[in-house]
């Protein structure tokens, strides 16, 4: 059975993969063919699995961030602090690669930061005369930066599963991504020619100021960053008082804002979730856990999981099904290999290196990118850079654990 149950997300995994299927709904299917029908699981047992409380601070999250793309706050915010350049183009990847972080990092998370930065910066690759490759790699990786934030869902969802293995890792999840997005980022800056950009007269002028229902949209955001981050309060509460706030206000349309949130994540992670815990009870996270641990052992432990994640996620969901199925092995793998092993370490390899795949076309921000190009390229070269830069991340993200990178945060 433990085979079976394992076997039975593996081919969620494949259905939604080939299928164009959301993951999260396939598995709720497998969820009730597995639970119910072989290991005999009740209606109430199957579906507790599904993760009521993330599912309610991603929602209230996602929602209040809607609300700012929907009335163009976050958009007006990138322009203006993309300005800043003044026309110095050696600085404007620089300044996207720390733009999208932090936008990522404050709440949005790594998906909505490029996928409002990207238009913007593959604009500018044509009257900057900046490589495509270049403004891609540094939007990407300034993402991954932000993107374990413990206000970012993708940090939302790594915390909470980590909790429940009864271990604390917001800061070195968060602090082990942040380094290796600027290691990635150094390295791309200077690989594809940023530190060679000649200047020019950048585009981005005369932006318009803010109106009453931005500046009302960022007053909002900024209080409910504060109560988070400051008096601790519960992130779902606070996030989905500020969205009702907006709304009392008028400052944002209802529908427009329900529409920005991306309800797709939000069924994958549940769905799966579901599943998750049906493996669980079936014990096929105690034999994934018990395999992992013979294969590896204290050195190479943190290069092997972020290898493993990396290639898991270029064929899934990294939140949505790497997350949920390495985190819960983690535990059991470091009573396995014994020694010294930091199973914080083994969870920021995991949350690393099942994010740094993201660089392929492939995946969702590769596609973005790609997606956001100028027609004046050649598609089909830049899908091919996106693809082996994707690969070659997912390798640097096992070096880095090999070299004891994220033992330095655990």
């Amino acid at each position: 059975m433990e085979i079976v149950t394992l076997l039975a997300l593996v081919l969620a995994i494949i259905i939604g993969f080939r299928k164009q299927i959301n993951t999260g709904l396939v598995s709720i299917l497998m969820a009730f063919i597995v639970g119910h029908f072989m290991l005999g699981l009740d209606g109430k047992e199957i579906v507790s699995g599904w993760p009521t409380n993330l599912f309610f601070i991603l929602l209230g999250m996602t929602l209040l961030f809607g609300m700012a793309k929907a009335n163009g706050t976050l958009t007006l915010i990138t322009k203006k602090i993309s300005s800043l350049a003044k026309g110095n183009t050696k600085l404007l990847p620089i300044i996207f690669f720390a733009l999208t972080g932090v936008i990522a990092g404050i709440g949005p998370g790594n998906i909505a930061a490029v996928a409002l930065m990207a238009p913007i910066a593959m604009e500018l690759t044509d009257s900057e005369d900046i490589p495509e490759i270049l403004m891609a790699t540094m939007i990407i990786s300034g993402s991954l930066a932000g993107a374990l934030s413990p206000l970012a869902p993708t940090g939302i969802i790594a915390i909470n599963l980590a909790a429940e293995q009864g271990l604390e890792v917001s800061k070195s999840i968060f602090l082990s991504c942040i380094s290796t997005s600027v290691i990635m980022g150094g390295l791309f800056y200077f690989i594809f020619g940023g530190h060679k950009l000649q200047n020019k007269n950048s585009k981005i002028h005369n932006i318009q100021t803010f109106n009453r229902e931005q500046k009302i949209t960022s007053l909002i955001i900024l209080l409910v960053i504060i109560g988070i981050l400051v008096y601790k309060m519960d992130i779902g509460l606070i996030a989905f008082s500020g969205a009702v706030i907006l709304l009392l206000l008028g400052v944002v349309d209802e529908k427009a804002a329900i529409i920005e949130v991306p309800w797709s994540t939000l069924i994958l992670v549940s769905g799966v979730a579901v599943l998750v815990n049906v493996v669980g009870i079936g014990g096929g996270i105690d034999f994934l856990s018990g395999f992992l641990a013979k294969i590896m052992n204290e050195k190479t432990a943190t290069s092997i999981m972020a290898i493993t994640a990396g290639l898991m996620s270029a064929v899934s969901s990294a939140s949505g099904v790497v997350l949920p199925t390495l985190i819960p092995t983690i535990p059991k793998i470091a009573t396995g290999i014994g020694g010294n092993i930091s199973e914080i370490a083994l969870v920021s390899a995991i949350v690393v290196g099942a994010h740094t795949v993201t660089f392929s076309p492939l995946s969702t921000l590769g596609a973005i990118a790609l997606s956001s190009s100028t027609e004046r390229i050649d598609k089909q070269k830049f899908f091919g850079q996106l693809l082996v830069v994707g690969l070659l991340s997912v390798l640097l993200a096992g070096v880095l654990g090999f070299l004891g990178l994220y033992n330095i945060w655990s």
